[in-house]
């Protein structure tokens, strides 16, 4: 799917300058369930591009096992996140 990305290209750098923001925010703030949210976000991104950038582009289609347990592993980070803080 290109729609989420063009959306994130054609949008420049200030949506990555602000979340930086947030982030160092939250972290300094000690409210941890903020990553719990980027740990999801990350995940329905992946899930609606059919690709993960994690080390190297993994995509659905050519490494679905190593595509699902990347996707696994953000949803049990947030839960982690969630259940830590």
């Amino acid at each position: 799917m290109r729609g989420a990305t063009e959306i994130v290209e054609r949008s420049g750098v200030w949506p990555t300058i602000v979340g930086l923001a947030v982030l160092w925010g939250a972290a300094l703030a000690n409210q941890v369930w903020i990553f719990a949210v980027l740990f999801i976000a990350w995940a329905l991104f992946d899930v609606f591009t059919g690709e993960s950038n994690f080390i190297q582009r993994i995509t659905r289609t050519e490494h679905p096992v190593v595509f699902w347990a990347v996707i696994g592993s953000w949803i049990s980070m947030a839960v982690l996140w969630v259940v830590a803080g």
